[in-house]
């Protein structure tokens, strides 16, 4: 018989459990369970939990919300003269591109022969014409001289003409002289007279015609010298000076190169005279019209600014916009450099609103989540104007509450979401 175990085994007593411990356990779970059964129950009846320190919770205010839309937008000079040859010649460049230049500064020369010897020609009409002018008064006084004195002559001959005839008349009368002798000094008096009134009609002739001469004289004279004028006028713009204090924004004829009559050589750019470009979205575009305020952020300053013209077209999705800055622009601004603007569109007064957030764009701004302690539920609502920081909210919600504003895409399909501090 091969030997078994059991000679090794040995009797246990069963111990009784310990009902002390026990009752002291369940007094110990007993107030957890009472207070935590809400909490529980709350969990269980949302259909998912998630941290609320991850979710970002605004409340609902009322006040007034002001409508905007901030654009990026690039500084361009609203005035870049571009200065042209004024008659052909030879150029010579007194500057480069991208000096500073300051208003009447001599920009360029142009070297033009022909022009030189137009205005030397004209200086020598009028200086002929000058003379003529003089030559025709002296000879306007030298021709009123002869006229006063064959007036004076034919005056003279009349009076003796008279006397002969009273002394005719009186030896006529007392039968001295017979009547042929009285009716021809009778006729000189007449031939006398007439001789002396033709003589002054012809004198005032004579004046009308050397004034008219003068008059035409001196008319050639002013021609000739606006002409003169014209000519040095041309000769003085061959040194092209700047219209305005600005910068060289491009040289396009080489130093010493030979230029024709209005052939462009350089152009300016005004520095007191910027505009800003900017790009609006589409879905903004019938809210910008012009006039509309703007507020200009350059170097962390804000400039007050208004739009002064709104394309009518749409490109690429954005429509172009020129905005200005209201009183002195800022110094040191600079062709193409970066602005940002921000347009005031609208101001609705005393409204609910509450921050902006994901939640606009990722339910359209028809559903949010409204938060009471540690549940959230879905709710619709209605948004009205909507600005960079707020949003209007016209129905679904009221002064006071809170809501989710994070982005909401996660929790599509669900209405109640527990919230776990």
């Amino acid at each position: 018989m091969i030997a078994d175990t059991s000679a090794q085994d040995r009797v246990i007593a069963r111990k009784r459990p310990n009902r002390v411990w026990l009752w002291l356990l369940l007094a110990t779970l007993a107030p957890l369970i009472w207070f935590g059964f809400p909490t529980v129950r709350k969990w269980t009846s949302a259909e998912r939990s998630f941290e609320r320190a991850k979710l970002r919770i605004e409340t609902v205010q009322r006040g007034d919300l002001i409508s905007d839309l901030s654009v990026e937008g690039r500084i361009v000079a609203s005035s870049y003269p571009t200065l042209y040859s004024p008659a052909p010649g030879t150029v010579t460049l007194a500057v480069k591109a991208g000096q500073q230049v300051v208003k009447g500064q001599v920009l360029a020369t142009i070297e033009s022969p022909e022009l030189r010897s137009q205005v030397q020609q004209e200086a020598s009409t009028v200086a002929g014409l000058e003379a003529t002018l003089s030559r025709q008064k002296i000879q306007t006084k030298t021709d009123d001289l002869l006229n006063a004195q064959d007036i004076d002559l034919k005056q003279l001959r009349f009076e003796t003409a008279e006397r002969a005839y009273a002394r005719a008349k009186t030896s006529f009368e007392k039968g001295l002289i017979n009547t042929a002798d009285f009716e021809e000094a009778e006729d000189e008096v007449k031939i006398s007279k007439l001789e002396l009134k033709n003589a002054r009609e012809n004198a005032l002739l004579q004046r009308e015609r050397m004034t008219f001469e003068l008059q035409n004289q001196a008319s050639q004279l002013e021609r000739q010298r606006l002409v003169l004028q014209e000519a040095e006028r041309r000769l003085a713009e061959l040194e092209i000076r700047s219209p305005v204090d600005g910068v060289i924004g491009s040289l396009t004829v080489d130093p010493t190169d030979v230029v024709i009559a209005n052939q462009p050589i350089l152009t300016v750019i005004d520095l007191s005279a910027f505009e800003i470009a900017i790009d609006v979205p589409e879905m903004y575009a019938d809210k910008i019209q012009t006039g509309t305020s703007a507020e200009i952020r350059y170097e962390n300053q804000i400039y007050a600014g208004r739009v002064i013209a709104i394309s009518p077209e749409v490109s690429q999705s954005v429509v172009r916009g020129t905005v200005v800055f209201e009183g002195e622009p800022p110094r040191g601004l600079k062709q193409n450099q970066r602005v940002s603007a921000r347009m005031i569109l609208t101001t609705v007064a005393d409204v609910f609103k509450v921050r902006r957030g994901p939640f606009l764009e990722s339910t359209g701004g028809r559903q949010v989540f409204v938060v009471e302690g540690n549940r959230a539920t879905r709710r619709d609502i209605e948004i009205g104007e909507t600005s960079l920081s707020e949003v209007e909210i016209r129905s679904g919600l009221s002064e006071g509450e809170q809501i989710i504003i994070s982005d909401l895409t996660r929790f599509e399909g669900i209405e109640t979401l527990y919230l776990r501090n």
